[in-house]
């Protein structure tokens, strides 16, 4: 897919059987320098620290489009939060192209770990 240069876990969301839900980000350059940012989920186990694999959950083109701070901003997505809803979705907030925010409803990345 691609090689990651970067990331890191934005919030952490106890799930309701104690595991425990990360939003994060990873990111990558591209071979003309311009960065591409991701936000991800992965669930991890607090007691035996094992943890499940990187999903990504939203990408650019799922947003309007808007503003950008610079070119090589273009496609970049920072998770800024995540609110899960009753309803089996999610709002996600996020940092678009380093000029705007935005939200995007989604499917509650979490619930497949509390089934």
């Amino acid at each position: 897919m691609f090689k990651v240069n970067g990331g890191g876990a934005n919030e952490a969301h106890i799930l309701s059987n104690g595991l425990v839900g990360v939003l994060g980000h990873i990111a990558c350059f591209d071979n003309d320098g311009n960065r591409h940012y991701y936000p991800m989920i992965f669930v991890l186990n607090p007691i035996t620290g094992e943890y499940s694999d990187i999903e990504l959950i939203a990408k650019r083109a799922h947003f309007l489009p808007g503003e950008t701070k610079r070119p090589d901003l273009k496609d970049v997505v920072f998770s800024g939060g995540l609110i899960r809803k009753s309803d089996g979705t999610a709002n996600l907030y996020a940092g678009i192209s380093d000029a705007e925010a935005h939200k995007l409803i989604i499917n509650d990345p979490f619930l497949q770990f509390e089934e």
